[in-house]
């Protein structure tokens, strides 16, 4: 599962405090795609939104009542649009009491 793969949960986990749904982007950052690229990551993390609104975060993985977390790793480093995007969309779901993080993890080989 990836970033461009709607509708489905990447992967998702309980940890102590909280329910972590993760999405792998591996798309690179070029120029010619910057725009389209964040649609695509927007369309995700919206949907990751519905599940949690829904309440199947908690059926699913765990944890009810402990803070939904949406976790973003990317195989290409984010661009600072991606990150100017990436801190307005925390920003509005941290209202809800949500909270969503990032991480730039490179393929290795």
């Amino acid at each position: 599962m990836s970033v461009i793969d709607r509708k489905v949960i990447d992967f998702g986990h309980e940890d102590e405090d909280k329910v972590t749904l993760c999405i792998s982007d591996h798309i690179p950052w070029d120029d010619e795609v910057i725009n389209a690229h964040l649609v695509i990551l927007q369309e995700k993390i919206n949907d990751y939104l519905d599940f949690i609104y829904s309440g199947q975060i908690y059926e699913e993985f765990g944890g009810f009542g402990k803070t939904p977390n949406i976790k973003v790793i990317f195989c290409y480093e984010p661009v600072k649009e991606t990150i100017e995007f990436l801190e307005d969309v925390k920003e509005q779901i941290s209202r809800e009491g949500y909270e969503l993080e990032w991480l730039f993890r490179p393929i290795e080989g």
